[in-house]
């Protein structure tokens, strides 16, 4: 039967060489020491004896070694602090000063598996190294082992420590409950209701005659000219979400949005939206894969429907700066007029920076470009979209948060309007300025105001437009 430092330990992933229980990591860190031997003291290390009598390098001087290693710990080199003792290992293993230092370069090179192994191998021996314990606690919160790195954080936290350690292992604490939280599935929901006025309801034409094809001019009825109407609007969503394992989530949310105008209930709308689907996040990276429904209905009557998803990848370049890309297919299905069903397509880039000053302000920026395409052989439908978008927000007070947002879009179409015999091409841009303002944990009273030009080259597309809204928001 073979002993057991004939096996080999690497034989095993990471992971199974990390086991939860205490006796495990015990008993794995004596078998290593008998394995790598206790190591010679100093008084047995000669720096003139270049080999041993089996002809293997002999061990440095363990106190040039450490100088040596904490020497590269406080240049920024770890891995080369890491590189310097894991070659001495079999020599010094088992010493604590040793591997204490072994275990902080490991955790500081990315190596959180070996630290543990070194620093349960210092706990072995000195059991009452808090250092020791709340680095090993650090190399299992690195190693998502959550629950074994509180354990113990709170073991360091119960003893005579000085406050400014107590603050950075609360620090830790608030973290590991943070994740353990992130691990357990989550539930939102929030509910809205606002009112306002609407200056164009009807996206009425600037335009007091229009000019047809062949010359002709007629002026636009009363249902194609600008409509100003009080309006009142609601809204309701819920959101969930769980997790996987340690990098994927499942996500499932679900909202409605309504609106009610009192001089045009013919354009009374309600929108519908669900989506579903998975979140994958590993160190900077965050990808979103979401299938989604929409209904939107129009008068009472389904006008439109939609079906897609969206693909979005984020990452986090620093605390302060976050890029991402996004891909999006839609098809749309119109049950009164399938002449107008199509697919559409966008792709996007984003960037987020949070940016020094007084309330924290925030810059958030997309650049999109896309394309829409009848089913029908419709070349005045088929079109090409490009745009931009730029918010801007700071607080203003403790309680209130107010962002300023500026947003253009181009489409052009491929082929001419028969009516007017001309081909269409729209400019349009957006301004828009709001506040957030926080009345408690729950409630939210948003007032903004929005207004937009579609500068169009088809005069029943040209209009302007303002809007004035404010709504109460509750979140549970």
């Amino acid at each position: 039967m073979a002993r057991a430092c004939d096996r080999d330990p690497r034989g095993a992933s990471t992971r199974n060489r990390i086991g939860r229980a205490r006796w495990l990591w015990l008993a794995r860190a004596g078998i290593l020491a008998a394995c790598l031997g206790s190591g010679p003291t100093l008084a047995q290390t000669s720096p003139a004896a270049p080999h041993t009598a089996t002809g293997d390098p002999a061990p440095a001087p363990l106190g040039g070694l450490l100088r040596d290693a904490r020497g590269l710990l406080e240049a920024g080199q770890p891995k080369e602090a890491h590189a310097l003792l894991a070659a001495q290992v079999r020599w010094y293993g088992g010493s604590p000063e040793f591997d204490q230092l072994l275990g902080i370069a490991a955790l500081d090179a990315g190596r959180p598996a070996q630290a543990v192994l070194a620093f349960e191998r210092v706990l072995a021996v000195m059991p009452d190294n808090l250092r020791a314990r709340a680095e090993l606690a650090r190399a299992l919160l690195a190693l998502r082992e959550t629950e074994a790195a509180r354990r113990e954080f709170e073991t360091v936290a119960a003893q005579r420590i000085p406050p400014e350690v107590q603050t950075i292992i609360d620090g830790y604490l608030a973290r590991i409950a943070s994740v353990e939280r992130a691990m357990q599935p989550s539930f939102s929901g929030r509910a809205e209701i606002g009112f306002g006025r609407d200056s164009n309801v009807t996206l009425g034409s600037i335009g007091s005659q229009w000019l047809l094809a062949g010359g002709t001019a007629v002026v636009p009825e009363a249902s194609s000219r600008p409509r100003a109407t009080a309006l009142l609007s609601w809204g309701a969503g819920l959101d969930w979400q769980g997790p996987i394992d340690g990098s994927w989530q499942w996500m499932i949310g679900g909202q409605a949005t309504g609106r009610s105008n009192a001089s045009a209930h013919t354009l009374d709308q309600t929108f519908i939206d669900l989506s579903g689907g998975l979140r994958y996040r590993k160190g900077c990276h965050a990808i979103d894969m979401l299938a989604q429904l929409q209904h939107l209905r129009a008068d009472r009557s389904a006008f439109r429907n939609a079906s897609g998803g969206l693909l979005q990848w984020r990452c986090d370049l620093d605390p302060r700066t976050q890029v991402g890309v996004y891909l999006q297919h839609f098809d749309f299905r119109f049950p009164d007029q399938p002449v107008r069903n199509a697919r559409r397509q966008i792709v996007g880039f984003t960037a987020a920076s949070a940016l020094a000053g007084a309330g924290d302000p925030l810059l958030v920026g997309t650049i999109y470009v896309g394309r829409e395409r009848p089913e029908q052989d419709l070349p005045q439908l088929e079109h090409r979209v490009h745009g931009l978008r730029a918010v801007l927000s700071a607080g203003l007070t403790e309680k209130v948060r107010g962002w300023a947002a500026l947003s253009w879009e181009a489409r052009d179409f491929k082929g001419a309007e028969p009516l007017f015999d001309a081909v269409r091409e729209d400019r349009q841009s957006e301004i828009e300025i709001g506040a957030s303002i926080s009345i408690d944990r729950a409630w939210t009273i948003t007032p903004r105001l929005l207004h937009t030009r579609n500068a169009s080259t088809l005069a029943p597309n040209d209009f302007r437009r303002t809007q004035a809204l404010v709504s109460a928001q509750y979140r549970f």
